[in-house]
C-alpha cells in the first residue's frame, strides 16, 4: 500500500511540473517526400502521450532479457516477447491497435515458475486529450492464466493515462494506468505508474531515464518498480530502436534485465 501511495504522488508530481513548464511540443525528424516522422525524444518502457499521424501504420517489436525475478520469494528468469503489434492513426485525435505478448519462464529456485505461454491478445483504442495528454484503453484475452509475471484469464480491461510536456531540451512524460482482470487470478485489479525523462544528445539520439512500477497481483506476489535507462536511436526516418538496460527496486523486480523496441512507421 505504501508503495502504490507513493506512486500515485509520484504522478501528481508529473502533473504539477507538465503543467508549471513553458510550453512546447516534443522534437521531430520529418521525410519531406514521405511525411514519416518520429520523435527524437520519446519513452522507452513508459506510454506515449504522442499518437500517430492520420492514415499512418506503426509496427511495434519489443523483447526482454529479465534475471532473477522473483514470485513467492522464489526467483526465476524470464524472456518475453512483448509487446509485438500493429497501430493505425484512424484521425489525428484517434488511433486503433493491437498486439501480443509471449513469455518463456526458467525456474532458479524449486517450484518457482517454469511455464512459457501467450499474455494475452490485446486490441485498444488510443484518444488524444490535449497536446499534453492521451487516454488508452483495451481488452485483453486468450492468455494463459499459469504463467508469471502477466497470466491472464478470461477477459480483462485495461486504461491508461499518458502525460508529457518538453521540459528544457528534453521530454517529461509520465503515464498512470488500471487494470482489471476476469477469472480466478488473486489480486486481480492493480495500478501501473511511471515517470520518466529523455534528453537528445545528437541529431537522432536521445538518452532516456525511467522509474515504473506496478502494484502487487497475481503474477508477482508484490509490488514492482525498476529503474530503466536506455537510448533511443532514429536508425532511419521511419525507424527507431531503443536498446535499455533495467536495474530492480524491489525485490519482486528482476535484478538485472535488458532489451530493445523496435517502432517502424509506414
Amino acid at each position: 500500500m505504501k508503495r502504490t501511495i507513493a506512486g500515485l504522488l509520484m504522478i501528481k508530481a508529473v502533473l504539477f511540473t507538465a503543467w508549471a513548464v513553458p510550453s512546447a511540443e516534443a522534437q521531430q525528424v520529418k521525410h519531406t517526400h514521405t511525411g514519416m516522422y518520429l520523435m527524437t525524444s520519446h519513452p522507452i518502457r513508459i506510454e506515449p502521450a504522442s499518437l500517430l499521424p492520420e492514415g499512418m501504420v506503426a509496427l511495434d517489436a519489443g523483447l526482454s532479457f529479465e534475471f532473477d525475478r522473483e514470485l513467492r520469494r522464489r526467483k526465476y528468469d524470464n524472456f518475453r516477447l512483448a509487446p509485438v503489434g500493429l497501430r493505425y492513426g484512424v484521425k489525428p485525435y484517434f488511433e486503433l491497435g493491437a498486439r501480443f505478448g509471449y513469455t518463456i519462464n526458467d525456474e532458479d529456485d524449486r517450484l518457482a515458475p517454469d511455464e512459457s505461454g501467450f499474455e494475452g491478445f490485446s486490441l485498444f483504442g488510443k484518444l488524444e486529450l490535449n497536446k499534453y495528454a492521451s487516454l488508452k484503453v483495451g481488452v485483453t484475452f486468450a492468455g494463459d492464466d499459469d504463467i508469471a509475471p502477466y497470466p491472464s484469464d478470461e477477459l480483462d480491461l485495461f486504461g491508461n493515462l499518458a502525460l508529457h510536456r518538453r521540459m528544457g531540451q528534453g521530454l517529461l512524460y509520465g503515464e498512470f494506468g488500471y487494470t482489471t482482470q476476469g477469472g480466478d487470478l488473486d489480486n486481480s485489479e492493480y495500478f501501473n505508474y511511471g515517470i520518466g525523462y529523455s534528453h537528445p544528445v545528437a541529431h537522432a539520439v536521445s538518452v532516456n531515464a525511467e522509474l515504473v512500477g506496478e502494484e502487487e497481483h497475481a503474477g508477482t506476489s508484490a509490488n514492482t518498480l525498476d529503474l530503466v535507462l536506455g537510448v533511443n536511436v532514429l536508425a532511419m526516418n521511419h525507424l527507431r530502436l531503443a536498446p535499455f538496460v533495467t536495474f530492480g527496486v524491489n525485490d519482486a523486480s528482476p535484478d538485472f534485465s535488458f532489451g530493445s523496441f523496435l517502432e517502424m512507421r509506414f
